[in-house]
């Protein structure tokens, strides 16, 4: 996740191209990290420990990790460490633009403080992008503290990455008290809390959920394109009602429906969650225990 969110970063500094971009995100699919590279980025080898481990390779059949600390240039819980980064997509990603002498270390690490600063994420938020990790990577951007619609929130979008597609950006949530659509679909919840959440943004956002999740390829946003939304609203919102229910809170689901081209207004707060699918842009919205009308 962290190589969409800097690959973007890059492109929109014109410090890659296009199809430089494409290519590094379609390597990053089939790659994985190098100990030695990774290594090199943690600072716990010199590249020139890291190229002497590589040169014995070529005379002995014989792992990276293992050279290493009989070499005595890393301990085991340290190799066990990297071993543990391998997959991650932070250091896929750095691997394959200095493989591809797109950018040097000295340099990427530069753009990473800009990135950094330009967004305004905090050391601790850098690292939850850089993790991979969806659990540490939402409260960057959502505050998951609120009752019940942070944890609304948060199942929906991990359903997202189950269900619809793993490779998401989040973009920073925020509230309003009317919200103009496109499209809406939506579904109210009724019981010891109201409930209204929804998924609303362009025709091309929506169908970014509806045909994965129908795994039918939709090319308008029809009566059936609508359905399959509904219907990953409806299958979301019974795994959150299942979940309040052992906690004793109880909420029924009202059937999911559909709109176009209006206003959403509530009396309270609207929680608006941008994410980015496939480049479009589909708003979550979750309103609690407030009254919400579409006019």
């Amino acid at each position: 996740m962290f190589g969409l969110y800097f690959g973007d970063y890059l492109l929109e500094k014109n410090k890659i191209s296009q199809s430089q971009y494409e290519d590094i995100m379609l390597q990053q699919k089939t790659s994985r990290a190098k100990l030695g590279f990774i290594a090199v980025s943690e600072k716990l080898l010199t590249t020139k420990q890291a190229e002497e481990v590589n040169e014995i390779q070529k005379q002995k059949d014989r792992r990276f990790g293992d050279i290493a600390i009989e070499k005595g240039y890393l301990l085991a819980e340290e190799v066990n460490y990297l071993l543990n980064l391998q997959g991650n997509p932070y250091m896929r990603l750095i691997q394959t633009l200095m493989e591809n002498n797109i950018m040097s270390m000295k340099e990427i690490e530069s753009c990473i403080e800009d990135f950094k600063k330009d967004y305004g994420f905090s050391d601790t938020e850098l690292d939850a992008l850089k993790s991979g990790d969806i659990d540490r990577i939402i409260p960057v951007f959502v505050d998951v503290n609120i009752p019940l619609t942070g944890e609304c929130i948060t199942l929906a979008i991990r359903n997202i990455i189950r269900f619809i597609n793993n490779n998401i950006l989040l973009k920073k949530a925020y509230t309003v008290k009317n919200y103009p659509f496109r499209s809406i679909a939506y579904q109210r919840l009724v019981g010891n809390h109201e409930l209204f959440v929804a998924f609303a943004g362009e025709d091309q956002a929506l169908l970014d959920i509806a045909s994965p999740f129908a795994k039918e390829e939709f090319t308008t946003m029809d009566e059936d394109a609508f359905d399959s939304v509904c219907e990953f609203i409806n299958c979301n919102n019974g795994l959150f009602a299942s979940k309040l229910s052992k906690e004793d809170i109880h909420i029924d689901m009202t059937p999911p429906e559909f709109n176009k081209n209006k206003t959403l207004v509530s009396d309270g707060d609207i929680y608006v969650v941008p994410i980015i699918i496939n480049g479009n842009q589909t708003d979550l919205l979750v309103v609690t225990d407030h009254k919400v009308v579409i006019n």
